[in-house]
């Protein structure tokens, strides 16, 4: 009995934001075209099913009402949960009474989040033209590149005889063959990107070479011998280049806004810490927590663009996260 009520308790509390929003008569008065099924006598209205399809980002006409009949099969089935819980008295259960609120707290707190948020402003003009003029490896000057790596697995204290020996070997292929002959493990991989799909320290790398150079790049676990097998320009014009800049400078204004409301609310708040995390009283004067304020950015991000050939080696080699900047971008 316990292991089957944790399983509804899990999928209880995913989707108690959705389906406790209407279920019950009185709520709200429905008309017959508000109500989209009916489970056992509860009715899922169609403000669930628009709250769930705005969840889902941009489809056309086609696509929305085949995620909107999917998204109905879900709540259907999240209802017979919810009512199945509620018979076994799992809504009385003080462990799910306690991660509800947890949940109510957290939802309450991002909703006032955003609507802060709002305060945020535009970019001006000349803010624009300076942020394109800056970035001309992004704009101007952009380029698509098609690389060609080797992860070659080796420790640190080897680096130095591996770069004595690449260094001068200008094909991919015979570094490869250089490798093999002195036994070190390597794996290729190629994949395209554009420059705003790139981390910005591998970009500064690469916008300045040819085509056909290598260069090396080191990590804790491995030496990444990266060639540089073609590129092609592909230039961004201001004119379509401004909603992006303007979308990067929106959610970085967002984000200052957040923090600015972030230390007000602490400034003039009494906060204690006592008994086992009483010490934390002077991490949070020196180690403010931008969790939350960046969770709440991130929501507000420029939509990626899809990466053809996607390969996590050349990221995870740079040992860096995207940036702001790479993130705010990355709708080019």
């Amino acid at each position: 009995m316990m292991l089957k009520s944790l399983s509804v308790v899990s999928i209880l509390l995913m989707t108690v934001s959705v389906v406790a929003c209407g279920d019950k008569a009185g709520e709200f008065t429905k008309s017959d075209t508000q109500v989209v099924a009916k489970v056992n006598g509860d009715e899922i209205s169609i403000h669930q099913v628009n709250l769930q399809l705005g969840r889902a980002g941009k489809v056309d006409q086609a696509q929305s009402k085949a995620i909107s009949q999917q998204i109905v099969t879900k709540l259907v089935d999240q209802q017979l949960l919810k009512q199945q819980a509620i018979e076994e008295k799992l809504d009385r259960d003080p462990r799910v009474l306690q991660i509800l609120e947890a949940s109510k707290s957290e939802i309450l707190a991002q909703a006032y989040l955003e609507k802060i948020s709002t305060k945020a402003k535009k970019p001006t003009t000349a803010e624009i033209d300076t942020f394109y003029n800056e970035h001309p490896e992004l704009f101007e000057k952009r380029r698509v590149f098609r690389l060609q790596e080797l992860v070659v697995q080796a420790t640190p204290d080897k680096f130095a005889e591996i770069e004595t020996g690449v260094k001068d070997i200008k094909n991919i292929n015979e570094v490869a063959a250089w490798l093999k002959e002195r036994q070190f493990q390597f794996t290729a991989n190629s994949n395209v990107r554009a420059a705003e799909q790139l981390p910005g320290n591998l970009l500064k790398v690469l916008q300045p070479l040819n085509d056909g150079e290598l260069f090396l790049i080191k990590s804790d676990r491995a030496l990444n011998v990266v060639h540089l097998a073609a590129s092609q320009s592909q230039p961004i014009t201001r004119e379509k280049a401004t909603p992006v800049i303007e979308q990067y400078y929106l959610n970085l204004n967002k984000t200052n806004v957040i923090k600015d409301e972030m230390k007000a609310l602490k400034d003039k708040a009494k906060i204690e810490y006592v008994g086992a995390f009483a010490e934390m009283r002077d991490l949070a004067t020196t180690q403010p927590n931008d969790k939350t304020t960046t969770e709440a950015a991130s929501s507000n991000t420029a939509p990626s663009t899809e990466e053809s050939n996607k390969d996590a080696t050349v990221e995870e080699s740079t040992k860096k996260a995207p940036s702001s900047i790479d993130k705010g971008l990355s709708g080019l």
